[in-house]
């Protein structure tokens, strides 16, 4: 165990040989192990310890070109410390969010770099208990965006695995309700909110066909689902809309990182990997005679709809 204090706080930082979520493990047991980790890491951060697990690299299992080692970036700026607004909320919906501090923030402030767009609505497919919705919708009301919010989710786990996804077999996720996301609206006062229960786009999708979006976070963990959201949502996105991958860096979520990789040899969009786990499209203006290259041999959504 190594510990330094490099702002003002210690930071515990465990090295080991085993990765975060161990190759092989059945669903159960992956989900088990990152409860494990997420408790040992609240415990330490209630007096004041933030932890990190160091470990080893390897392929995820049916795709050697994904490889995944714990990353520690050496960059100390941390403006989420002095950002007391996010801080408020964030303590309001942590219990409600699987996400990390830093993947919360990142959200924070992309929302407020979509305020510069001139018009779209703003959605997050996968919402769970309503934790980063919440927050995101918080963020636009502070920023003073006119538009609404979508939270969507089946509210009955995960939805159109297949064999592109190693890990996920659908159903997971599952310990979540309508009432537990209304109910977090509440603690913080929205109104630009509207909750929508069933599977996107195929149940959902059709009450928000005459939309435009500026925003969209899609955690959906599996490759087929996230391709059919962006096969909708797209056509919808402004210009200079964003759409958020919580799934790309996370070792058990190789359908969408590899169906995000696809899609970096499009000609109308910009592909970012933020080293927090996030990956990020922007829509830009279509590049004619662009010569498409891709980092996946796997013909896009076709084989997913196949299996």
């Amino acid at each position: 165990m190594h510990c330094q204090e490099w702002r003002s706080k210690c930071e515990v930082i465990f090295f080991a040989k085993v990765p975060l979520a161990p190759i092989g493990l059945a669903m159960r047991d992956a989900l088990r192990f990152t409860r494990l980790t997420r408790t040992a890491k609240k415990l330490f951060r209630n007096i004041g310890l933030e932890v990190r697990v160091v470990g080893g690299s390897e392929p995820a299992p049916g795709y050697p070109d994904i490889v995944h080692s714990q990353i520690w970036p050496f960059a100390t700026y941390s403006p989420w410390l002095t950002d007391r607004e996010f801080n408020r909320v964030v303590e309001v919906i942590k219990e409600n969010t699987l996400l990390d501090y830093y993947i919360c923030y990142d959200l924070w402030e992309l929302i407020g770099q979509v305020a510069k767009l001139q018009s779209g609505d703003l959605i997050e497919i996968g919402t769970w208990r309503g934790g980063s919705g919440s927050l995101i919708a918080k963020r636009a009301e502070l920023e003073g965006i006119d538009a609404k919010v979508y939270l969507c989710d089946t509210f009955r786990g995960v939805v159109k695995a297949s064999a592109l996804d190693p890990v996920y077999r659908g159903g997971e996720h599952a310990d979540a309700s309508v009432e537990a996301v209304r109910n977090l609206i509440h603690r913080l006062n929205l109104h630009n909110v509207e909750v929508l229960q069933g599977t996107f786009p195929d149940d959902t999708g059709k009450s928000l066909a005459d939309k435009t979006f500026r925003f969209c976070h899609i955690d959906v963990d599996v490759y087929r689902s996230a391709a059919e959201i962006v096969e909708w949502i797209w056509p919808r996105l402004c210009l200079g809309g964003l759409i958020v991958y919580d799934d790309y860096g996370f070792k058990g979520c190789e359908g969408v990182t590899r169906f995000v990789n696809e899609e970096r040899g499009l000609p109308d969009r910009l592909i970012i990997h933020n080293l927090n786990g996030h990956a990020v499209a922007i829509k830009t203006p279509t590049v004619h005679n662009f010569s498409k290259t891709t980092t996946s041999s796997v013909e896009p959504l076709a084989l997913a709809k196949a299996t």
